[in-house]
């Protein structure tokens, strides 16, 4: 009876806590977040966040029918009227703050609660005032609470950065280290969880639309009037071209209940992702544009179903097969700590084994084929870029070179290379660089 048991609990945790990359859950906290600091920040169809509280402030009390979470989340409070509107604004600026510090990994999790925990105060407080309720908010809700109580953190973040550069100093070393590699029976969970959510939202769609409309829902001219309604209300000129073309309406009601229905299949055959994701995108898009439907924040979840660190590896093994191995080649003196801080942070962000690490004594013993031979005044300088032209970078210049190599670092690049940024950035390199 025993192992009757045992056998389904162990299928049970293999399936939710399977060794999974970190990379591909610390991707989808930064898309997801991210993606989310930008609704609060830029104005949608019912205009910006803050527009919308100080509205929903100025409504008269009898309006204010607030939500069971809302409720829940100020009862520490004792409010049982309508907040005021500087306190939301202080929750809501608190908000983007710490979305800001989870975005980039600083106190993760901390962040990460604290910003779940204000976008649904905000949401639910802007649903409180018999405002119609859009479920696409609901899935982001429940993603970022998920984040939040995962290691989504543990890697891609400055808190994961600021470690290695420590232990790195303590050492006088620099470990070579793969994060797209790094895993944890803790990171599947999440991105599950995230994805079943997906597969019911569908299948729950399709089902209500097949019971309340059934096979009519598909004949056409159901979407017809759907496309003629938020056409006409939102000034969608491609929704309202839409609905002339009967068989154009046809085709896409049944693309959207197969579509929703059949979603789950994604689950068991991982691999249809690269089907059902590209038409997801192309049918929220689609709606967005024919009918100003608030479903574009689905795209950035859908994240949770691509194998990040797999299409990572695949680049690098692509580019070794193709013979594009040929690295420029940093060496660098791991007695200089401003050195091995420089050479953490590459060495992070070096996803594509783009560049080669070499220390100062390593290359005086073996010296690299196919380089430019070395004078020693040169190793005076604790950083140094050997190009495979054989062209050489020193100091600053070969830290900004070397960002070209680094495609998550390419931003970086132009702007260190403006004028103005360029010489204040070298003189404050020079700078750190002579206290060592």
């Amino acid at each position: 009876m025993f192992n009757k048991l045992t056998v389904p609990w162990e299928w049970w945790t293999t399936y939710w806590f399977k060794l999974t990359p970190l990379f591909n859950l610390a991707i989808s906290r930064i898309i997801i977040v991210g993606s989310q600091l930008f609704y609060l920040l830029v104005p949608g169809r019912d205009g910006t966040i803050v527009s919308q509280l100080v509205n929903n402030s100025q409504l008269p009390d009898f309006l204010y029918n607030p939500l069971p979470i809302l409720k829940i989340i100020l009862l520490p409070f004792g409010l049982n009227h309508p907040p005021p509107v500087v306190l939301l604004l202080v929750i809501l600026a608190l908000t983007i703050i710490t979305g800001t510090f989870g975005l980039i990994g600083l106190s993760t999790n901390l962040n990460l609660i604290i910003f779940a925990i204000g976008n649904i105060l905000i949401q639910a407080y802007i649903y409180s005032f018999s405002a119609l309720y859009s479920h696409s908010q609901a899935l982001v809700m429940i993603s970022l609470v998920i984040l939040a109580l995962s290691p989504a953190g543990q890697i891609l973040s400055l808190d994961d950065l600021r470690r290695r550069i420590r232990q790195n100093c303590q050492r006088k070393s620099v470990d070579t280290f793969d994060i797209q590699q790094e895993k944890s029976h803790l990171a599947r969970w999440p991105l599950l969880l995230i994805q079943w959510m997906f597969a019911i939202i569908y299948l729950d769609s399709a089902m209500s639309k097949l019971l309340k409309g059934g096979l009519d829902w598909m004949n056409g001219y159901t979407l017809q009037y759907y496309l003629w309604q938020d056409g006409l209300v939102w000034d969608r000129p491609l929704g309202i071209w839409l609905a002339r073309q009967h068989t154009l309406a046809m085709l896409s009601s049944w693309v959207a209940i197969l579509f929703e229905a059949t979603f789950f299949f994604v689950l068991v055959f991982p691999r249809l992702i690269w089907f059902y994701i590209p038409l997801g995108i192309c049918f929220h898009t689609g709606i967005y544009i024919a009918q100003n439907a608030p479903f574009l924040k689905y795209i950035p979840c859908y994240s949770v179903f691509i194998p990040w660190a797999e299409l990572v590896g695949n680049v690098s093994e692509r580019r070794r097969l193709d013979g594009l191995t040929h690295n420029p080649e940093i060496i660098y003196n791991k007695s200089d700590n401003h050195c091995l801080t420089i050479i953490t942070v590459l060495s992070y962000f070096n996803w594509f084994n783009r560049l080669t690490f070499r220390d100062l004594q390593t290359q005086q013993s073996t010296q690299s084929d196919n380089m430019a031979e070395i004078v020693p005044d040169d190793y005076k300088k604790p950083l140094y870029l050997v190009l495979p032209s054989g062209s050489k970078r020193k100091g600053f210049l070969a830290f900004r070179e070397s960002l070209r190599y680094l495609p998550p670092l390419w931003l970086l690049y132009p702007v260190l290379s403006l004028p103005f940024i360029s010489k204040i950035s070298a003189n404050l390199y020079q700078s750190m660089e002579s206290r060592q």
